[in-house]
């Protein structure tokens, strides 16, 4: 079994070994430690002025409003093509056959098989415009 020795290992500091102990810790740190602050504001790489930072959004803003604009139109006309039929009825004088003996669709029938993608293109810009805006928002407020 093991036996306990009485005997200190003069190797090693007293406070490491069982039993020993010097009354006090003598690595204590007298002063207290930094605060290190950690704030939101924008910080702008040192390269950059902020008024190029100014220049950019400008530049950007006119572009980001024609994406969400067209985002927008998109979705508009997808959902115009799902009811373009009871907005526009056909006229049933328009509805012959054509020379092969087929049915010819009014437009605001054709229009109809679009609007489904056309609501998903316009839902995916508003998305992808979404993320790329937060990105840059994330860009200008942490200065990377």
């Amino acid at each position: 079994m093991t036996s306990k020795r009485s005997e200190f290992d003069p190797r090693y500091d007293q406070a490491y070994q069982r039993g020993g102990s010097d009354g006090g810790f003598r690595d204590i740190i007298d002063e207290a430690p930094q605060v290190v602050e950690i704030s939101d504001a924008p910080q702008h790489q040192p390269g950059a002025a902020p008024q190029v930072w100014a220049d950019l959004e400008l530049r950007q803003r006119r572009y980001r409003t024609l994406i969400w604009a067209m985002a927008g139109g998109l979705v508009a006309l997808g959902l115009f093509g799902f009811f373009a039929d009871l907005i526009f009825p056909p006229e049933p004088s328009y509805l012959q056959p054509n020379s092969y003996g087929y049915m010819t669709e009014p437009w605001s029938q054709r229009l109809r098989y679009a609007a489904p993608n056309l609501i998903n293109l316009g839902v995916l810009t508003a998305v992808v415009q979404l993320v790329l805006e937060q990105m840059q928002v994330f860009k200008l407020r942490t200065g990377r």
